[in-house]
């Protein structure tokens, strides 16, 4: 299961859950378990859209360690790896440790990621068919990497 970094988990899940993220474990088959996917995607976006292998980043505050929002709904399972995920709530960021069996759902929550190995994610996300998850970064300032053994 995800583990919150940092902070009182209850505390932490409650306001990731006011700010749109949900986070839980695979379902029995390996997979988002579908009542999550089926509150967050419309219908016709429930399908696997990415396999992706996701490397270390040689410089952690680009790309998707920026700060960004993402214009529509999603949900991803970790397949393999770990990795910090943050997001933004109202009472500032909140870190969370993914690795391999978490499922994260994300409703227009600003977030950052940084994977510490590589990981393999498994997407899911709203939008037609041959639409591609575009992410806008956010301006915001990046401050140091919490670390997760602490």
């Amino acid at each position: 299961m995800a583990r919150v970094i940092g902070r009182d988990d209850g505390q932490a899940r409650d306001l990731l859950a006011a700010s749109g993220v949900t986070l839980t474990t695979v379902a029995d088959d390996g997979d988002a378990p579908a009542s999550l996917v089926e509150a967050v995607l419309p219908v016709d976006a429930r399908q696997l859209r990415g396999d992706v292998e996701i490397p270390v980043p040689v410089d952690p505050d680009a790309g998707m360690g920026a700060w960004h929002v993402n214009a529509v709904d999603e949900v991803h399972v970790v397949a393999s790896g770990e990795g910090i995920m943050e997001f933004i709530t109202i009472e500032g960021p909140v870190s969370v440790l993914l690795t391999a069996g978490d499922v994260v759902a994300i409703q227009g929550a600003e977030h950052r990621y940084r994977p510490l190995t590589p990981q393999r994610w498994l997407l899911r996300y709203a939008g037609p068919p041959e639409a591609e998850l575009v992410a806008t970064d956010t301006g915001r300032g990046s401050d140091a990497w919490p670390n997760p053994v602490a």
